[in-house]
């Protein structure tokens, strides 16, 4: 797993009166972090300029040290820019906060920015304030490909069939046979994934219907999805089921 450390770089502006307290020491955030819950499950961190599937839910969190006896006011900018304008999506003031992106394509990226102002309780004296960019990345643009053929034999080869795919919000699919009757059918929530070199399979189709293998011959696929660059597939395929070997055939 990838480690991304994030830097806030602070001023400190010690403003302090005679007679009043003078801290001992003074609040550090210099491990900002951002991670989310990748495709195995693990937690993983953002890199800077990195891009990623969409949705993704991200965990930011400010991770200061030694504020005790301060006050501390925190400020995350969650910032999108799409064709060159920007966008506050969201202004938020914890120091751990959630934030789904949804939007992607070649055009979008976004942008983190983190602003902490530290208050020394005793005199009420601001202390020091930081600002910075975290992080910039994006999420990549959609796909969808479906396959022409599949080989349910058993092999270990082909056996099942899947869709390929990338960076959906939404995917549904139904499969049929030549007289029109549904076989199968499924969408994100259903269907088992497997996610390979940045694209998710969809694992629509073991090749039987009602506990049955299939005959071989050609059956139908209707896919509607739609991808996080706004893009709303309608996709139609035929499905070749070849369970017989080239051996087989000739025999």
């Amino acid at each position: 797993m990838k480690r991304c450390i994030i830097v806030v770089s602070l001023l400190f502006l010690w403003l302090g009166v005679r007679g009043q307290a003078v801290p001992d020491r003074y609040p550090i955030v210099d491990e900002c972090s951002a991670t989310f819950v990748n495709h195995e499950g693990e937690v993983e961190e953002l890199e800077v300029g990195g891009s990623y599937d969409a949705p993704l839910e991200v965990t930011f969190l400010a991770n200061p040290t030694d504020t005790a006896g301060y006050d501390v006011l925190y400020e995350w900018n969650i910032i999108q820019i799409k064709n060159n304008k920007e966008t506050l999506l969201a202004k938020r003031n914890e120091e751990a906060t959630v934030f789904t992106f949804i939007e992607g394509g070649a055009d979008v990226t976004y942008r983190i920015e983190l602003y902490i102002t530290y208050t020394y309780r005793e005199n009420k004296t601001i202390t020091g304030e930081g600002e910075g960019t975290l992080l910039t990345f994006s999420l990549r643009g959609s796909s969808v490909h479906l396959y022409n053929a599949f080989s349910p034999n058993g092999d270990g080869t082909n056996d099942v069939y899947r869709v390929k795919t990338q960076s959906l919000l939404s995917f549904r699919m139904k499969i049929f046979n030549r007289w029109g009757q549904e076989i199968v059918s499924g969408d994100q929530g259903s269907l088992p994934t497997v996610y390979e070199d940045n694209y998710t399979y969809y694992i629509c189709w073991d090749g039987t219907y009602h506990g049955s293998k299939v005959e071989d011959g050609v059956y139908f696929i209707l896919v509607e999805a739609e991808g996080s660059d706004g893009i709303k597939y309608v996709r139609r395929g035929d499905i070749n089921v070849l369970t017989r070997s080239r051996k087989e055939e000739q025999e």
